[in-house]
Formats: structure tokens, C-alpha cells, sequence
């Protein structure tokens, strides 16, 4: 910590409020030099140093909310069929090792969110609301967040109805547009129960590749072209880096960005004679 600011807000102090004669302006001038030397040198030299207060930083507070609000609305979501499957335990698991490399110790937290969550009489709404006032400017944390909500979802190889109704919801109240709700939805669930994982037919791969980009078939290459090119913009892994994103987070965002360049080969591709 700085002491520069103190050491000579307090030195100036001390000779001012001498000078001028105060009641006690030694004392005084030291005191109150020391403040404002503090606030007004020793906090900005913080701030651009990174040695501040705040450096336990937003990134790491930040992914500690994130992944306190995943394991909540992910437990809501494996228990809407009325019960949690070996599947959906098994993709939560490989979530804490694989995207979030939680220690042993954030793992047993993550496990006790999650065991409260799914055993609490609280709604899925209000898990989502609390999960949307925290990160209603971080679109793509919200974007992350419905589409690991679709993953443990389809885990089993299907969506069921009530899964279907809450994820709904949460895109409603994360102001996810339909477009966008769909586009997710046919990269885990096609355009019926199948999983995502099935090799579909060649004119359900376009749809799919079209859905990916915020497309349709109908459009010409141009209109694809510059959908493409604002998504590939937005999940830039520089881009999202730039954002504060964390590791996880960052991961994300190159498979993303992949998924996005290969959707748009493909079509390229499908337009050549």
C-alpha cells in the first residue's frame, strides 16, 4: 500500500496550518494532510497500478457470481421432470473440471449450491431475476448462461416439457429473442427431440448452420455474410478477452467463434455451383 500521499499531504498540512496560525494547526494540518494526500495521490496511484483495494479483482468476483448462478438455475432446470439424472450429474461434473477448473474446495461449494438449489422451494423465476439484475449488461455472459441451461437440459438426449417451459421463461426474463432462443435450441435439440450430437441430413446441417448465424435460407449470401461477420465480431476470443472475460468464459467464446466461422463455410460452400 502507498503511503507517498499521506507522508506528504501531511508534511504540507502541518506547515499551512501553522503558517495561518489555527488552534492546534499542527495537529490539525497533519491530519487532514494526511487524508487529502491519501485520496487525492495515494488512491489514483492505486488505481493505475492495480495495487488498490480492489484488485481481489472484478474478474475473479465476477466468475464467482457467475458460476454461484449457474449451479442454481442448472439445478432448477434437471429437477423440472421432478427428478435429477446420472447424466445431468455427470455434465455438472464435467462443467466444474473441464470450463470452470474449480479447486477441491470450490467444488464441495458448488455441489452445496447446487443441493440447496435443487431442494429449495424458491421458483426458477426468482433465481433467474437475481441471476438478470447481476449480469443484464453482460450479453454474452447471458448468452453463456441459456446455453448451458439447453446443455444440461438436453444431457439426456431430449428436452422434456418442463424443461422447455422453463427455459423459456428464463429467455423471456433474460430478454433473449426468439431468434436467438431457436438458434440455441436447434444446436441441442434439432427440430424435434434428437440431440444435438446426431448426424443430421444434409438440408437439416444448412438450417441448423443458417440458424447458427441469426440467418434463414432465404437470405442471400450478402445478408449472411454481414450476420457472420457481427457475430464473429462479438465472440471474437480478443474481443470477449478485452471484456474481462474469465478462462472459462474465454473457452466459450473460441467454441463459439468456431461454430460461428464453420456455419458460414458451409453455407459459402452450399452456394457454389
Amino acid at each position: 500500500m502507498s503511503i507517498r500521499g499521506k507522508l506528504i499531504g501531511a508534511i504540507l498540512g502541518l506547515i499551512v496550518c501553522d503558517l495561518i496560525g489555527l488552534p492546534l494547526g499542527e495537529l490539525v494540518g497533519l491530519v487532514l494532510g494526511a487524508v487529502l494526500g491519501h485520496y487525492f495521490i495515494d488512491v489514483p496511484l492505486g488505481a493505475m497500478d492495480g495495487s488498490g483495494p480492489n484488485d481481489v479483482s472484478n474478474e475473479q468476483r465476477k466468475q464467482g457470481a457467475f458460476i454461484y448462478h449457474v449451479f442454481r438455475l442448472c439445478a432448477k432446470v434437471a429437477k423440472a421432470d421432478g427428478k435429477v439424472s446420472h447424466a445431468e450429474v455427470a455434465f455438472m461434473e464435467r462443467l466444474m473440471q473441464t470450463q470452470f477448473r474449480l479447486s477441491d474446495q470450490r467444488r464441495r461449494q458448488a455441489i452445496s449450491i447446487w443441493n440447496e438449489a435443487k431442494n429449495s422451494r424458491d421458483s426458477f423465476d426468482v433465481f433467474a431475476h437475481a441471476f438478470y439484475r447481476e449480469f443484464a449488461k453482460d450479453r454474452h455472459l447471458i448468452m453463456n448462461m441459456m446455453d448451458l441451461l439447453f446443455a444440461v437440459a438436453a444431457c439426456e438426449g431430449s428436452i422434456h416439457p418442463r424443461q422447455e417451459q422453463m427455459l423459456m421463461r428464463a429467455a423471456g426474463l433474460f430478454h433473449v429473442s426468439r431468434m436467438q432462443y431457436d438458434r440455441i435450441r436447434i444446436r441441442y435439440a434439432g427440430s424435434g427431440s434428437n440431440r444435438a450430437s446426431t448426424p443430421p441430413r444434409t438440408e437439416h446441417s444448412l438450417a441448423m448452420y443458417y440458424a447458427e448465424l441469426g440467418a434463414s435460407p432465404g437470405d442471400t449470401l450478402d445478408a449472411v455474410k454481414k450476420k457472420f461477420r457481427a457475430l464473429a465480431l462479438q465472440w471474437h476470443p480478443d474481443k470477449v478477452a478485452s471484456k474481462g472475460a474469465t478462462p472459462a468464459m474465454l473457452e466459450q467464446a473460441k467454441e463459439r467463434f468456431q461454430k460461428i466461422n464453420t456455419a458460414y463455410e458451409k453455407i459459402v460452400a452450399a452456394h457454389k455451383p
